[in-house]
């Protein structure tokens, strides 16, 4: 009987890969024997994995800025010549917390909120998200087959506890500088739509798509910010990365093959209190 959860030999584009889960997932895929399609506005964190060797070898960067709609088109050109078939796209590009600088107000409350950033973080968390997967769709309508999974977030499902980011003197808690800002909820609910339409649009091509939200991922936040995060989670504890990318491999693969237009919660339960 051969595995459902197999990625060997599958083309797998990842959007953000760049990124902290990027980086779990495309070493997974290539420890798996996948082809991963490495894509985002900068590769420093890629060009630091163990397999960077394997990555420059087979070409497998493009630095674009999926924003822009030209560049877009221009590398989706090169990779319909480089790769005869597109098996799989995860988008996880976002403007997310490393990227958020305090100097630049994004943490700002809703009333002093600055429309600029309101439309930079929705550019890149929406439209960017639109144009490749209009890109990728177009590759996978050819041969009839697909999996595309959007990562959305659990702030898609309940609204961001914005106590957890202010002072608790009971644990000695002075709270951090940031938060979850507007525009980051807005714009992972806006995923959730996005996929389900797709859904219903790719299902007679044989083209799944699919959602996944998670709670916080650990990724060394302040200790005492995990900590109080960590009482509003049922299971005690923020999730582990390969707890989110078991989750993508299992929406990409054919373990998955009558799942289309769902959104995977892995929230440690979260979004049920």
């Amino acid at each position: 009987m051969t595995n459902p959860f197999s990625i060997k030999g599958k083309t797998i584009i990842i959007s953000g890969a760049n990124g902290f889960l990027g980086r779990h997932l495309f070493e997974y895929v290539i420890k798996n024997n996948g082809i991963p399609i490495l894509i985002d506005i900068d590769d420093k964190n890629i060009l630091k994995s163990r397999c960077k060797k394997f990555i420059k070898n087979k070409k497998l960067i493009f630095k674009i800025d999926i924003t822009n709609n030209t560049e877009v088109k221009n590398t989706f050109k090169i990779i319909k010549k480089r790769f005869k078939k597109v098996h799989s796209l995860v988008n996880l590009a976002a403007l997310a917390m490393p990227q958020m600088k305090n100097e630049n107000n994004y943490f700002n409350s809703f009333e002093n909120y600055n429309f600029e950033l309101w439309k930079n973080a929705n550019d890149i968390n929406l439209n960017g998200i639109f144009l490749v997967t209009q890109e990728v769709v177009k590759l996978m309508k050819k041969n009839n087959y697909g999996s595309i999974v959007n990562m959305s977030s659990d702030i898609s499902i309940i609204s961001p506890d914005h106590d957890i980011y202010k002072p608790d003197l009971k644990m000695n808690y002075k709270g951090v500088k940031f938060n979850t800002p507007i525009s980051y909820v807005v714009s992972k609910t806006g995923i959730l739509g996005f996929s389900r339409y797709l859904a219903t649009y790719l299902a007679k091509k044989n083209i799944r798509v699919n959602s996944i939200s998670p709670s916080g991922v650990y990724n060394k936040q302040p200790q005492k910010f995990v900590q109080k995060l960590s009482t509003k989670i049922p299971l005690g504890r923020m999730a582990k990365p390969e707890e989110v990318i078991n989750a993508i491999i299992y929406l990409i693969s054919d373990a998955s093959s009558f799942t289309t237009g769902s959104n995977l919660v892995v929230d440690g339960g979260r979004t049920i209190i």
